[in-house]
């Protein structure tokens, strides 16, 4: 991350199991919904600073069947909420409800790879889509190395944090441009070097 990768940083993605909120596994209701500590002030010094802000995740407990897109509009309430309450928001959130080997519940004989769900870069593409920005003047703040993966191959630089899974997943070997304690503390390295 060079001098002029800050210069042009306008946007932060980050995911939300792990980064957000804490994440003792899939999160299937409101009630298992807490915050990191200090993530939802993290996410008001982004909005204050003038960045915009958007979650990027995946929610394959949608595709298993053990969550539906109700409960998780219920969960995503919550989240608003908890963030509200310290005078943060997000401008946006994009979710994959896909997983290759389930739909609706069942679990299927072939693999159905979908072009959202992350190491694949359709969610980023359509955040940028929506909202008129590019991979460079963008970074991704995740918890797994799908998150990294992802960043990557869209052309975006990737903050680590050791939060959620801490890039122990062991899905891809990628790693970020840079490591964080957490979301404050990833936050805290973009603020510092963008004065």
């Amino acid at each position: 991350m060079n001098k002029s990768f800050f210069s042009r940083l306008r946007v932060i993605l980050l995911d939300r199991d792990g980064v957000i909120n804490q994440e003792p596994g899939p999160i299937l209701n409101p009630d298992q919904f807490a915050m990191i500590p200090r993530s939802a002030e993290a996410v008001a010094r982004i909005n204050k600073k003038g960045w915009k802000c958007f979650v990027i995740t995946n929610q394959a407990a949608i595709a298993r069947g053990d969550l539906t897109k109700e409960v998780f509009e219920q969960i995503t309430k919550k989240m608003h909420l908890e963030l509200q309450m310290v005078g943060a928001h997000i401008d946006g959130q994009y979710f994959c409800p896909h997983h290759p080997d389930w739909k609706n519940g069942r679990r299927q004989t072939n693999s159905l790879p979908c072009l959202c769900r992350k190491p694949g870069t359709g969610m980023l593409e359509k955040a940028s889509s929506d909202h008129g920005f590019v991979p460079q003047e963008a970074v991704f703040i995740g918890d797994t190395t799908t998150d990294f993966l992802a960043a990557a191959d869209w052309g975006t630089s990737s903050i680590g944090v050791l939060t959620g899974n801490g890039g122990q997943d062991d899905k891809t070997s990628v790693f970020p441009n840079y490591w964080s304690d957490d979301l404050w503390s990833a936050v805290d390295f973009l603020l510092k070097n963008s004065d």
